[in-house]
């Protein structure tokens, strides 16, 4: 009876598929993930745009910065500026970006969660689309959190921290809880062919005349 039970548990119940991780990275650590002190260049997120003017190099990776004023750095993500005094000396809206690659990923199952601050306001997004959260003027003093889960393509994506500096000190930070997508090919759940639920079907009516045939008086 439990070999017919779970046979037929096999057929007519899907089999889900497993995620796969993203590699995704928090500010404020270097190329092996580890935070830097205060003040010590960080790696992975890289300045995309800066407002005219501005003196920082195109590319360039922040600095880890510390300020009282702001939400608390965990033993995993820091908060990052500019430069190591925390200035950017200019006004206006810095974007950082972050590559991640969804090479053999399939993107519209992607989804990417985690909290986020800048000092000014700011918000975060998927390769330059609309905002997926944004924080207001001044609430460096707590995170924000978000999702992102649309906005992806195929292979090298960015996800990207506009932060307007209304006035320096100025800095931004991420730290990520999930990252995950499926296979290319796969889905959440895998649909078994007609005739392998039409077996299913048959087996339950065997058992069932089975316990019948036993159940009569001879």
């Amino acid at each position: 009876m439990f070999r017919t039970a779970a046979l037929v548990a096999a057929v007519l119940f899907p089999i889900s598929a497993l995620a796969t991780p993203i590699s995704v990275h928090n500010t404020g650590v270097n190329s092996s993930d580890v935070l830097v002190a205060p003040g010590a260049q960080t790696a992975f997120w890289t300045l995309l745009t800066e407002p005219l003017g501005a003196s920082e190099t195109i590319g360039s990776n922040p600095f880890r910065y510390f300020n009282g004023s702001y939400a608390a750095d965990s033993a995993t993500s820091a908060w990052v500026s500019p430069n190591a005094n925390g200035n950017a000396g200019v006004g206006g809206n810095y974007v950082y970006q972050l590559l991640i690659d969804l090479t053999g990923l399939d993107p519209s199952t992607a989804v990417i969660t985690g909290r986020f601050g800048t000092d000014n306001d700011g918000f975060i997004d998927v390769n330059g689309g609309p905002a997926a959260a944004s924080q207001g003027f001044a609430g460096f003093g707590v995170l924000t959190n978000f999702t992102l889960s649309s906005g992806f393509h195929t292979g090298i994506n960015s996800i990207q921290i506009s932060v307007d500096n209304g006035g320096d000190p100025t800095a931004f930070r991420a730290e990520f809880l999930r990252a995950d997508a499926n296979p290319v090919g796969g889905s959440t759940t895998v649909p078994e062919p007609t005739s392998m639920l039409l077996l299913g079907s048959g087996v339950v009516a065997a058992a069932a005349r089975r316990r019948r045939q036993r159940s009569r008086p001879q």
